[in-house]
């Protein structure tokens, strides 16, 4: 699932108010379409093209960007 277009452009704009306002919209969107959303369960089946730089789950990844 994606977020639509209004979901989309709701998004980008809360990122010209601030980091607060995207937050806030991120837990809105979250709430209307959770399935838009990657969960620690969804990204261990994820294959990453270079290393997470976090502890994100994943199930692979094909290069580090260090090298």
């Amino acid at each position: 699932m994606q977020l639509n277009q209004s979901q989309k452009r709701e998004l980008i704009n809360s990122a010209k108010v601030g980091v607060e306002y995207v937050d806030m919209t991120i837990r809105k969107l979250k709430v209307e379409c959770p399935d838009a959303f990657h969960t620690d369960n969804t990204l261990m089946k994820r294959k990453f093209h270079h290393r997470p730089t976090t502890q994100t789950p994943c199930r692979n990844f094909l290069g580090d960007q260090a090298s």
